[in-house]
This record gives structure tokens, sequence and C-alpha cells, in this order.
């Protein structure tokens, strides 16, 4: 876990901001904007290039985000472009950035105000600013998506991976000057941009430094001297021209993208908020998708309680649980105030309370704290603290996520899924999808009555239920019981300001002030969903037991028998998966010996997959959370585009991951079950 250090800057008299860490400019005291324009825009030939740009997307990367000025620069010219030009096949942008030391919110907002023309793409990138880990965090701007990549560009460009080589259209050089930050401008770098330069892949850059020039040209790039911006006599600009090869890191874990002509076609089987976060990302791009439910309307599992609770899932055994739900859970509020201007739904971002109210939960949060998360993320509370959050006296302290909250978990599922019918999306209700045949182009879904539908391309996220189809039944997968009890309000449990977490979680009053949710039961390899008289008392007992001596837990009351019961799908290690559906059998047989291939150095065959189907699923308790980013990295990934995490997140939630762990330590395939 690496923590992000902001920037201290200062502003010289012609207010441009100066970096108090490299002594150094942001951009030009003459004018920072023209010098963009000039020095990346031009020195790049984005607008030409965009008139004979034959992909629906060009990707622009950019080392050092700054003040963002390059980006807000690049994004008004490519919406002039598309304005001019609304019929071209170029009709997105993907600008990923890396920031090791990025502004504060007031910084940026001071910084902003010197470009008016700007105001509401500044306006929105402030609002979204946040105080972050290090990693990616997408966000968006209509027809641009904005990657920020936060940390030292040394360990997260090779976080692109695999599956980003041969991919950036062109790249803004844009750190601060090499004499003043030699750390970033070395051949590491410049053999990293090759690795994920298309071929014909530009670059420009502000210095013209002659080491800088011969590592672009060791690294395989043709570089040229142009006139420079302003007082500057020459700068660079440059393009990969050789063809050299460029290796495979990790084939056993490589995402393939789909194969398909025209509009994409795709069937999504399942009802539940995987499936809406994976349908709005695709909606997003254009997508024709047809949605088989099994049930007689959308969100009747595991995604239709009353009130569900929204905040990330922070272990103390497994670093990177903690850094995909952080990420998640900053990608998923994104979205969620996004949704607060397309549907009416029941919500407060009112924060979580996670209380230690016994020796171990104390010792986990404890871990937690060590970790000394940002402030909005996290914060560790003494009890009389976390009394004062909660709005009601407790036996002890714990955490606090101030941007948590809760949500009406089926009323926003099913206003989304209809605000998306209205825009293009095709419900089929009642439909169980009982077998996926694959053809020559795309895949047969076949429904109980025996009806086939052909789409170039499905998705599965019917949870519980996923690996019921022969090309996922070695997913170790397994189903999850849970029953959270509707219980009436009182006069105290109406103080409550916070969702209470306690090894089961409690949430404040609805908007209509009458009831709460508690729960949740955790019955694991049961699918029923049956009412039990037990799992309601042991609702009511575990928060009783666990915050025992508090007066007002005497007032949980689930006596009326008001309930809702769903089944999660959940997995062992406890983090989602998504991407790829694998070809089990025939990963057997390609990575029998994994160990040996690996250790000898000799080449090895990127995974097998069941080409154009897809997966979500195993989303456990957590499914607000990490529903919005799994739903936009599988459409990402669909769609050939960059990938909204870093490369070692998505091996973690790789669908293979159970058995590729093994192989790579030499198990023999006749023990992957065990």
């Amino acid at each position: 876990m690496r923590l992000v250090t902001h920037a201290e800057i200062h502003f010289n008299q012609e207010n441009t901001p100066i970096s108090d860490q490299f002594d150094d400019v942001y951009f030009s005291n003459q004018d920072g904007l023209e010098e963009s324009r000039y020095v990346f825009q031009q020195g790049n030939q984005l607008w030409q290039r965009w008139l004979k740009h034959e992909h629906a997307y060009f990707i622009i990367a950019e080392t050092g985000f700054g003040t963002g000025l390059n980006f807000l620069a690049v994004t008004t010219l490519f919406r002039e472009f598309r304005q001019q030009f609304p019929q071209a096949t170029l009709q997105r942008l993907f600008f990923i950035s890396f920031e090791k030391y990025p502004l504060t919110r007031e910084a940026l907002t001071l910084a902003h105000q010197h470009y008016p023309q700007f105001s509401a793409l500044t306006a929105q990138l402030q609002a979204h600013w946040l105080n972050p880990i290090e990693g990616c965090y997408r966000f968006h701007f209509e027809e641009t998506t904005l990657d920020l990549w936060f940390g030292d560009i040394h360990d997260n460009l090779p976080q692109l991976g695999d599956y980003m080589r041969d991919k950036i259209d062109a790249w803004f050089l844009d750190g601060f000057a090499p004499n003043k930050n030699p750390d970033m401008w070395n051949d590491a770098l410049y053999t990293q941009m090759y690795r994920y330069t298309k071929p014909q892949g530009t670059f420009a850059t502000f210095t013209a430094a002659s080491a800088v020039r011969k590592g672009l040209e060791s690294a395989g790039f043709s570089v040229q001297k142009r006139k420079g911006y302003g007082k500057k006599r020459e700068c660079l600009v440059g393009e990969k021209t050789l063809e050299k090869p460029t290796a495979l890191f990790t084939p056993w874990y490589l995402p393939q993208p789909a194969q398909f002509e025209g509009v994409a076609d795709i069937a999504i089987v399942g009802g539940g908020i995987a499936s809406l976060f994976t349908a709005f990302a695709l909606m997003q791009r254009g997508t024709n998708v047809t949605l088989y439910c099994e049930d007689p309307q959308p969100a009747m599992n595991a995604s239709g309680n009353k009130q569900g609770a929204f905040y990330p899932q922070l272990s103390d055994d497994d670093e990177r649980n903690i850094r995909f739900y952080i990420q998640a859970f900053a990608y998923g509020l994104q979205q969620l105030r996004n949704a607060e201007n397309l549907i009416e739904f029941e919500h407060k971002f009112c924060g979580v309370a996670l209380c230690g109210y016994n020796e171990k939960s104390a010792v986990k949060l404890q871990k937690v704290s060590q970790l000394q998360l940002p402030e909005g993320i996290y914060n560790n509370l003494n009890q009389a603290e976390l009394s004062d959050k909660v709005g009601l006296p407790l036996p002890c302290g714990g955490g606090f996520i101030p941007q948590g909250g809760w949500l009406a978990t089926q009323q926003f599922v099913q206003n989304l899924f209809a605000y998306l019918q209205l825009h293009g999306l095709i419900i089929k209700t009642s439909q169980k999808v009982t077998a996926l045949s694959p053809q020559k182009n795309g895949w047969l879904v076949t429904n109980a009555e025996n009806d086939a539908f052909y789409h170039q391309i499905v998705v599965l996220a019917n949870g519980h239920q996923l690996h019921e189809f022969p090309q996922t039944q070695s997913l170790p997968l397994y189903a999850v019981r849970g029953q959270v009890s509707q219980i009436p309000t009182s006069e105290s449990l109406l103080k409550l300001k916070s969702v209470l977490c306690y090894d089961g979680y409690l949430t404040p009053a609805d908007q209509a002030k009458t009831n709460h949710c508690i729960g949740a039961s955790h019955v694991r390899d049961c699918a029923d969903r049956t009412f039990s008289e037990q799992e309601q008392r042991e609702n009511q007992e575990k928060i009783q037991k666990n915050l025992d001596g508090m007066p007002w837990v005497k007032e949980v009351d689930t006596s009326a028998n008001l309930a809702r019961i769903g089944v999660r799908c959940a997995v062992r290690d406890r983090i989602p998966m998504v991407g790829n559906v694998p070809n089990f059998a025939q990963q057997c047989v390609d990575y029998k010996n994994l160990f040996n291939l690996r250790r000898r150095k000799q080449p090895i065959p990127p995974a097998a997959v069941f080409p154009n189907l897809y997966l979500i699923g195993a989303l456990g308790s957590r499914g607000l959370t990490s529903a919005p980013i799994l739903g936009e990295t599988l459409a990402s990934l669909i769609y050939n585009e960059p990938l909204p995490l870093s490369e070692d997140l998505i091996h973690h939630l790789s669908a293979s991951r159970s058995w590729i762990r093994k192989l790579l330590k030499g198990t023999s395939i006749e023990n992957l079950s065990s």
C-alpha cells in the first residue's frame, strides 16, 4: 500500500504555479495554454491524425498531470473536432496521465481560475477530485475518459501491463524539466513508452535535452527537433517506426477483447447490480444490449434489499483487496453521484461506522488504521467520537468511512434499468438461460423453453448460478444465503445517523422514517430462499450481543418477521471475478508444465478462453461498491480500450486465478481441485 504525497506549490508574479518539490514551473510563464497547444497538440499533429483515424477511440498518455491544463486543452479540441465532424469514425478520447504529486483540490481550484474558458470541465474535475492512495482512478467527461494514475510513474507505468502493448497513439512528455526531475526522464521510461506505443504512434515534448533525445532513439523512436515555444530554441517530436517485438510477461493472465463487426450485439445473463452496471457501461459505448432475467423483474434476488450499505471492504490481510475496494469505492461514488441526475432513488451518504465490538475486530481495525489511509477514506475514532458520528452511544471505538452510506438497492437497480430501457436496452424477463452454444461469430443463448437467440457476445452475470454452464463449471464459486430483516423504527433508533457495522449492519431509518434494515445472515452453500425464523432471531440477537450494555439495542425488534432473502455468489479469497471465461480444460493442457516453462523461460501461449464469452461475478456482500468499476472494466475489455485498474489487480480479479496460482507453484493438474 503506497500513499500519495500532495504537491506543494506557490504562484509567481505571472500567476504561474511553481512546484516546491522540483523548483520548476508547471507551464510556460509566457502562455501555458498556447504552449500546450503548440508543443503537444501540434507536435503530435492531432487534428490531422484524427481526420484519418480508423478506430472509434484515440489514446493519449501523459507524464505529469499537474494542473490538468493539457487535458483541458485537448478535451476542448476534441469536442471541436467532434462538432465539426460528427460522422467521423473517431468518437471517443482516452487520456491516461501519471502524477506523483497531485495538487490538493484547493490548489487545483486556484490554478484553474486563470482559465475560465474551461469552467465546465474544471468544475467537473474539481467536484470528483479526491485524496487518493496510489493507483488508477477513472473519470468520465462525456466523450473523453480520463485515467489518472497517482504515484511514481516507474511503479505505475508497468502496471498498464501486457494488455496495453502497442495501443497508445500519442504521448505528451510533460514532466518537470530533465535537470529538475532526472528520476523520471530515464531509459526505463522510454523503454516502457515504446512497449505501449502503437506502430506509427508519436510523442512530443517541450525539452530538447540530448540525453532525452538519445534515450528515445535508443528505445526505438525516430526523433526530430522542431522550433521550441516562446523563448525555448528547440523541442522534440518523434514516432515509433521500428518494429521490435514486445514480449508477454504474464500470458496466462492476458485479458482478451471481443471480436465483432459493426455495432456490438451483447447478451447479459442476470438481473442484478452486476448486470446493471455492465449494461450501463456498454450502452455508453453504443452497444445493443439484451438482458435475460430469470425473475419476473430485475433485482429480485441478492440486489433486491430495501436498503444496502455502500462502503469499501477494508481487510487487514490482503493489500490488493484493500486497493481494489478503495478504487472501486471512489469510482462507485462518482457513478452514484451521476445517477442522482438520471433517476430517483432513496439514499444518503451519511458515513459508515465500523465497530471494534470485540478483541478480534478491534485488532483488525487497529491494523487498518496503521495503513494511514486518507481521512476521506477511513478515520480511526475512539468510543466518544464514534458514538457522536453514529448518533447513539456505543460500547467501543472503531473506524468511520465518511463518504459511505446506504441506498435503496432494489429501487435503484429497477429505476436505472427502466432508464436504460428508455435508451434502447431490451429486457427479457422470466427467461432462465439453460445453455450456451458457440457459433462461428458468436453464441446461441437457449432458455428453459428451448428458445434460442443469437448474440455476438455473451456476459454471464447471474450470481450464484454463474457456474451452472459447462463453460463455467470449474470456477470455484459457492452460494451464500442471506436474510435481511426489516424492523420498525423507535424513538432511539431514529437518532441513528450513519450505517452501523458490528458483524452485521443496521441502517438509518428509510426516507419515510418508518423502518430500518438489519442483517444479514450468512449461510454458505445454501440457495434456499424461504423465510427462516431462526435467522430472523439471530439478526436481532447479533446486535444485542455485540453491542451489549447499550439500552437502545433493546428497541431492535425483528418479531414482525419482515425480511428479504437473497443468495449471493462468493469465492474463498473474497474478491470478485471479471473478464474472459477461461477454458479450463485447454489451460490444463497448455499450462501442465507452467512452472517449468516459466523457470526455463520457454515460450508460453496466451491463456485459452472461450471467445466472446465474459463474466462478472463473486461480488459477495459488496456488490454495491464493486459493481460499477467491474462493469466499466468489462466493457473496456470487450472494446479493447484501456482498463481502469492496474495489471496486478486485473490478475487478482481473473476467473482463472485459483488454478493459475497453483500451476505457477508447480501443482499437478490432478490436484487443482483440492
